[in-house]
């Protein structure tokens, strides 16, 4: 489904050349949950930032489907590429409503033309959506986006993000900024999400716990190279302790 080939990613200061990225090569079919780890520097967000437009890299070629995509921009890319940060500020609108946000959302790639921003079904559409969560975030559709607490961003955040089933979900060290117990719920919902809609998705994470649990395959980049591609039962067998070792290695 995503397909990159020899992608390497040089920043140049003037000074020095930082290699971020060296010649990798990655294909990922669709519906596959991909958790992917490194240190700091090993090159995840560089990756993620080329995957959907923010830069371009040096060398290589990205091809999505069959087709080579490496010089669509980042908002051509936005119809079919989802990205959730680490930030819950990130993914909403502070000063919209959770149903002006979900709006948003529901209507991109779509021609909208002149009619109302909300339709009475859009809103019964969303509260059968957030319902599911269990969180009482159907009953908040009139709440603004920033009255509401981290986790409860995130959620909505994703929610938002796969409203249109994007082809590719990009998950962004996406509970770091939240306690552990609503991490947990978070990465709960994820499943459900990605899970149900079958979304092929790439999650960068700290947490090797979650690295573990989550996903089909998990991927470690040290060094702008691959280390580890691991699925299956080989992934399962895996335990946080073993991970940690291979980062200090």
């Amino acid at each position: 489904m995503i397909a990159l080939e020899h992608i390497s990613m040089i920043f140049d200061n003037g000074i020095e050349k930082n290699h971020v990225l060296k010649s990798l090569s990655l294909a990922i079919p669709e519906g596959q949950f991909v958790t992917m780890i490194g240190g700091n520097g090993a090159g995840k967000s560089t990756l993620f930032n080329i995957i959907n437009g923010n830069i371009y890299p040096t060398s290589g070629s990205i091809f999505f489907d069959g087709e080579d995509i490496q010089r669509k921009s980042h908002s051509a890319r936005a119809a079919m590429i989802a990205r959730v940060y680490q930030d819950p500020n990130f993914g909403v609108c502070p000063d919209l409503t959770i149903a002006e946000n979900m709006a948003l959302a529901h209507s991109r790639g779509k021609w909208r033309g002149l009619q109302w921003a909300i339709r009475r079904r859009d809103i019964v559409f969303f509260k059968e959506k957030l319902a599911e969560f269990d969180l009482g975030l159907e009953n908040m559709l009139r709440k603004k986006a920033s009255l509401l607490s981290g986790g409860q961003r995130q959620v909505v955040t994703l929610l938002m993000a796969t409203l249109q089933k994007p082809k590719l979900l990009l998950l962004d060290e996406h509970t770091a900024a939240l306690d552990p117990r609503i991490a947990k719920q978070v990465m709960g919902i994820t499943k459900k999400l990605v899970e149900e809609q079958n979304i092929t998705t790439i999650m960068i994470s700290h947490n090797m716990s979650d690295a573990i649990a989550y996903g089909d395959r998990l991927i470690m980049l040290n060094g702008g190279e691959i280390d580890l591609d691991v699925s299956g039962s080989e992934k399962q067998a895996l335990t946080p302790a073993e991970l940690i070792t291979r980062f200090e290695t």
